[in-house]
């Protein structure tokens, strides 16, 4: 292990016996049912910034899966001009102002999956004939889990750096020229943590390259239940976020 990691990275990487899952999410009463609907957040500051909104696929030892429909709401930060955050160069995009406005998930649904241990996102993608495209693997901030009367969510903050793996399993890296900018500057992650981050990704490449679990072939074919209604985005969305960086 390089001398540089530090044990965040350890306990990141680390399995959770289902024993050790189960207690604590039995003791703060955040088991969710198949069909749920959840807030997956992402934000800084104490401010949601991205939400999307999705419904448990599982929610088990392994960790929580989401299946996020196509149009399905979500509210998404862009400039406050109006323009999106990537037509702007990554200076540009760190100083000008910002502004959040409600649409719809494009494109094909996706099983969004958080691990139970790992600052990790790992997202299965899909054509329009629900053909298997790959996954993306969206490094993140630990997760708080919440749950406020019958409004459920998940918050994280964004890290910039991903993962993109291919069907046969091979990875490259994402955003890395948009990490280094962002490293270390107000409400973002540190120059300390970056290397973490960074051993987090190759370790998700390395699941990959291996075929180990969530790279399993799990939800390569998966259909979401015909049952379920289109969602809408509940009252209390933009409450606190939790998370740090």
């Amino acid at each position: 292990m390089p001398a540089d990691i530090d044990e965040s990275r350890i306990r990141s990487l680390e399995p959770l016996t289902a024993a050790g899952w189960r207690a604590g999410n039995s003791v703060s009463g955040m088991v969710w049912s198949y069909g749920d609907t959840v807030l997956y957040r992402y934000g800084r500051q104490g401010q949601a910034r991205f939400v999307r909104v999705g419904r448990v696929i599982a929610d088990d030892a392994d960790g929580l899966a989401l299946w996020i429909g196509a149009g399905s709401p979500q509210i998404e930060s862009v400039l406050a001009d109006g323009r999106g955050l990537r037509d702007v160069s990554i200076a540009e995009r760190v100083h000008l102002p910002r502004a959040r406005r409600q649409s719809a998930w494009r494109g094909p649904g996706i099983v969004h999956y958080a691990p139970a241990i790992g600052d990790w996102s790992l997202w299965w993608f899909f054509d329009a004939s629900h053909r298997f495209e790959g996954w993306y693997g969206n490094l993140e901030s630990p997760r708080v889990r919440w749950q406020t009367g019958s409004l459920r969510g998940v918050d994280t903050a964004d890290r910039a750096l991903d993962v993109r793996i291919t069907p046969d399993r091979v990875g490259r890296w994402k955003d890395e020229d948009e990490f280094a900018a962002l490293t270390g500057l107000p409400g973002r992650w540190t120059a300390d943590q970056a290397p973490a981050i960074r051993a987090t990704g190759e370790h998700l490449m390395d699941l990959a390259a291996s075929g180990a679990p969530p790279f399993d072939g799990r939800w390569t074919d998966y259909r979401p239940d015909p049952g379920w209604e289109p969602l809408s985005l509940p009252d209390g969305w933009d409450q606190p976020h939790r998370a740090t960086p």
